[in-house]
């Protein structure tokens, strides 16, 4: 069995049970019975689902809230801004945009031939879902898993917000069974021989870089550093473990970060008050705490922050930490750091900056008076994901997320009437036909009038027969006697439980 427990008090919530590799191949097949009849629905039939989906979370949003606050410790405001509100707009974005990243596009034509790129279902998709948001990420996935025409087996890291979310889908209209969540580490490795694709969430990096240049505002580079370092309590692959500033800017930059940080609330996630929360374990808490050591016995100097006890709760709690003065060889700057710790590095110059930046492992953001200037920077890091006066929006588009779920294939095809050069025994007209239109449309200016002398002939007995056999194709045709067919829609085997009314209403 699993346990589910608040990281702010330690309190058992709910327990599940642990799947098996069996209970998660079981898990696939149901899902593998209607997703058939869901990738019938055309794409844009689907994407009313998603939009229901969306109304209902907005419907739900405290109680969902208070879901996230107590089981995944993030305080109850960031819980909405940082992941309800976001799933939302992310699956209006989904429904708005995927359909047409998902419609067939001409891939060219050469003669009477053409190809078209199509995007296929894969069929059942394993989501192995990351900690780091245990909501939008894991809605969003499924939701462009299902945009795509999927059914979708989910190994979530917050057990109870994926089970209301499956709850939450279902509810909207998608089929039942079409989700399936199955718990525990040995389902999450078992996803992969179960499904036909597998999402899984990009390892663990070191957290993400601030490079702050000449012009920065420092108003505004603090006010969001302290959002990037500290929200969720530093716990996102994306969260900035590092800030590398000029010499001119360090000194005032350092004031306003330390205030700012010792100003932030670290308490109960169900209190509105809160800003940090709990860190997911005491495990956390010690790597946090053990990294920051290892930096101060290095010579840097700790500014603030570090573990703090919380009245009357059991959890892990850490305070926003501010490093300064961290040495290149300090493990902090180079090992995931589960926690609230941001580590202030001197550069010597904007080239010493620079340089230093594209050492990152993990996203890096540029901080400078011009846009443009800050640009250039970003084009020469290797970073992964770069941002500019800006760091933590990182939501793929809806065509990017779709497109992880969809298997891109050819289809090429020509009239059935028409012969193909193809074919034995080979008709000698139309060979020398078609070097002539080849010779026509690629070959040398000066060649065309030959070509097109020698092919005259060929052509023409080519085309007569092609009529004469059309000819005899619309006799055949009109002689026959066959009945007309009426075709009627027939609805998908889960309507029957979809409620009356508009077909956008929740």
């Amino acid at each position: 069995m699993i346990e589910v427990r608040e990281p702010a008090t330690g309190a058992l919530l709910h327990t599940l049970p642990a799947a098996t590799e069996d209970d998660v191949r079981a898990a696939a097949a149901a899902a593998r019975d209607p997703q058939p009849y869901w990738a019938a629905v055309p794409a844009a039939g689907r994407a009313r689902y998603l939009r229901r989906a969306a109304q209902l979370i907005l419907d739900d949003l405290d109680p969902l809230a208070e879901l996230l606050a107590r089981e995944a410790g993030i305080p109850r405001t960031e819980a909405v801004l940082a992941e309800l509100l976001p799933s939302v707009g992310g699956l209006h974005a989904l429904a708005e945009d995927g359909p047409r990243a998902l419609q067939d596009r001409r891939a060219g034509r050469v003669g009477i031939r053409r190809a078209l790129v199509v995007h296929a279902p894969a069929g059942v998709v394993g989501i192995a879902a990351a900690p780091a948001s245990p909501w939008a990420e894991v809605v969003l996935e499924v939701g462009a898993a299902l945009l795509a025409g999927n059914g979708v087996l989910v190994a979530p890291a917050a057990a109870l917000a994926a089970e209301r979310a499956k709850a939450l889908l279902e509810r909207a209209g998608i089929p039942p069974g079409l989700v399936q969540v199955v718990h525990g580490a040995a389902a999450a490795r078992a996803l992969s021989n179960a499904c036909d694709a597998v999402a899984a969430p990009e390892p663990p990096s070191p957290q993400g870089t601030m490079l702050v240049l000449a012009g920065a505002p420092l108003a505004r580079v603090a006010g969001g550093a302290l959002w990037a370092a500290f929200a969720g309590a530093g716990q996102s692959p994306a969260a900035v473990g590092r800030l590398v500033a000029l010499p001119d800017r360090a000194h005032a930059l350092l004031d306003a970060l330390q205030a700012g940080a010792q100003g932030l609330r670290v308490g109960d996630p169900l209190d509105p008050r809160t800003d940090v929360g709990p860190l997911r374990d005491a495990a956390s808490a010690a790597r946090t705490a053990e990294l920051v050591e290892d930096a101060v016995a290095r010579g840097a100097r700790l500014a603030c922050g570090g573990p703090v006890d919380v009245p009357g709760l059991a959890g892990a709690f850490f305070a926003p930490a501010i490093l300064r003065g961290v040495p290149p060889d300090a493990r902090v700057l180079h090992e995931p750091v589960p926690g609230p710790v941001l580590a202030v590095v001197e550069a010597g110059g904007e080239r010493d900056a620079v340089a230093l930046a594209r050492q990152a492992r993990g996203a890096v953001s540029v901080w400078c008076g011009e846009r443009a200037h800050g640009e250039r920077i970003a084009r020469t890091l290797p970073a992964p994901l770069t941002w500019v006066n800006e760091h933590g929006f990182s939501a793929p588009a809806a065509p990017v997320r779709v497109a992880r779920h969809a298997e891109v294939r050819q289809i090429a095809s020509r009239p059935a009437e028409l012969r193909s050069a193809r074919r034995l025994p080979v008709d000698p007209d139309f060979a020398r036909a078609s070097i002539a239109r080849s010779r026509l449309l690629h070959g040398r200016e000066a060649d065309r009038a030959a070509a097109l002398g020698a092919g005259a002939l060929p052509v023409a007995r080519v085309l007569l027969g092609y009529a004469a056999r059309a000819l005899e194709t619309s006799r055949s045709r009109s002689g026959s006697t066959g009945t007309s067919t009426r075709l009627t829609y027939s609805a998908p085997p889960w309507s029957a439980t979809e409620r009356t009314g508009s077909q956008d209403s929740p």
